[in-house]
């Protein structure tokens, strides 16, 4: 899917599940501004150019990469804040959660993803079908609203 999709789905995800964890609000805009972070990251670093062509590689769309990748910058990020271990856990639950929605959008287009070294795509939908990305733009802002009305 468009970059621009996958920071919105990826924000929404982010802070609905620290939001529902019961992090702190530190926390949660820790998450939130991770899990866009996060999307760029995986789209920046995981594209081989080859010609006119790009495609995905297993670096960071994969399941073995985004889990590093929340690992390092989640344990970093709540390390330099000195989140407790609630904090901390429910950081890198929200944030595994958002980089798990770039993969799954990602296996949504016939390029697919890599789990456990093999490619998986579960649908053919073009990266830049319009219809589809403003609707998983949607639900990434549903998300978005269940993290707010959860502190109400």
């Amino acid at each position: 899917m468009k970059l621009i999709t996958h920071n919105v789905v990826g924000l929404g995800v982010a802070a609905m599940v620290s939001s529902l964890a019961g992090c702190s609000v530190a926390c949660i805009i820790a998450s939130t501004l991770l899990g866009v972070i996060a999307q760029n990251i995986i789209d920046a670093f995981s594209h081989e150019h080859r010609g006119r062509y790009t495609r995905r590689t297993r670096l960071l769309h994969s399941l073995e990469g985004v889990t590093a990748l929340t690992l390092i910058l989640g344990g970093l990020v709540a390390g330099s804040l000195g989140f407790d271990v609630g904090n901390t856990v429910g950081l890198l639950v929200a944030l595994e959660a958002s980089v798990l929605s770039h993969l799954l959008l990602d296996s949504l287009t016939p390029n697919g993803v890599y789990i456990l070294g093999r490619r998986v795509t579960l649908a053919r939908i073009p990266y830049d079908d319009p219809e589809v990305n403003i609707a998983l733009q949607a639900l990434g802002l549903l998300a978005l609203a269940v993290a707010v009305l959860a502190r109400l």
